[in-house]
């Protein structure tokens, strides 16, 4: 369950409703959704942008639920899908009421946006991985839109 939580749709109604401090290993406690990001090569600008986006319910309550985008159809080789999973796998850890520890590591997600993209400054980033997201998840410019 650490390495892979998943959320029920009755986990996810209740995220807002209740504010339960969880217990790490080391009996520290924390605020699930309200943990840390490792900080990877002076990525702070990205960890803000990461945890601001993890705490919008519409967008946190679909990432959570990895149904909404485990069947999403692309084209084989296509970096922005992993774009995709890697987000959602790391808001379910930062919203996992049974972490070990009271920060999480965002490693394999900024992996994805470095291969996809580069960094540069926080709201360069908000920009560029929102359009991203909304590409990989079929959204266009036209009026069908994603999540």
């Amino acid at each position: 369950y650490v390495l892979k939580p998943t959320f029920t749709a009755q986990q996810i109604a209740n995220l807002d409703k209740q504010a339960k401090l969880s217990r790490a290993y080391d009996g520290t406690t924390y605020l699930p959704g309200i943990v840390g990001l490792n900080n990877i090569k002076a990525n702070d600008y990205a960890n803000a942008v990461l945890q601001a986006l993890s705490n919008v319910p519409p967008l946190r309550n679909y990432f959570l639920e990895e149904e909404n985008y485990k069947s999403i159809q692309r084209p084989p080789g296509d970096i922005m899908f992993l774009l995709v999973q890697r987000f959602g796998e790391l808001m379910r850890k930062l919203w996992n009421p049974r972490n070990f520890k009271a920060h999480v590591s965002p490693h394999e997600m900024l992996q994805a946006v470095s291969s996809a993209g580069s960094l540069g400054d926080g709201v360069d980033f908000l920009s560029w991985f929102l359009n991203a997201l909304h590409s990989a998840l079929g959204g266009t410019k036209k009026k069908k839109k994603s999540e």
